[in-house]
């Protein structure tokens, strides 16, 4: 999406009401996110590249990230950094963060969208913040692993 149709998002009325769910798919398309970032209503998914090209900076670990992403505005954010600590950022209610499970990495291609999706079914399904961000983790660890859900 362009800068100037994010910009749109971020002003909707309609949007406003929805739950907003924001993933870049690219590192490079993050930069663009700075737009829909303060939205209430917003979630944001990034690895810590992702966060770092935010703001033309690395980030030593995702909890430095998601805290540097919530003081220049955003809402809510997860921050993701492979099989380091995990950190799920809030304007409301400050950081938590977890540690993903270890694992034998098979593949890694669709890990973050494995994550995400389980972490939306986590929070749609009412469970606190710390569970739906473990069965995020656990499910992503799964996935990587080669192991067979259930």
């Amino acid at each position: 999406l362009t800068e100037t149709l994010l910009e749109m998002i971020a002003q909707s009325p309609a949007f406003r009401a929805a739950d907003v769910r924001i993933v870049p798919a690219a590192p490079g398309k993050a930069t663009r996110l700075h737009k829909v970032l303060p939205m209430a209503n917003a979630t944001a998914y990034l690895n810590l590249e992702e966060a770092g090209l935010l703001f033309a900076t690395r980030f030593a670990t995702s909890t430095d990230a998601a805290a540097a992403l919530l003081a220049r505005g955003a809402r809510r954010v997860l921050v993701t950094n492979g099989d380091a600590v995990t950190a799920d950022g809030s304007a409301e209610l400050g950081i938590l963060s977890a540690q993903p499970r270890a694992v034998r990495v098979r593949r890694v291609t669709g890990a973050g969208d494995t994550f995400m999706g389980a972490h939306i079914l986590a929070e749609h399904q009412g469970l606190d913040r710390p569970t739906a961000l473990q069965r995020a983790l656990d499910a992503a660890a799964t996935y990587v692993s080669g192991e067979i859900g259930t």
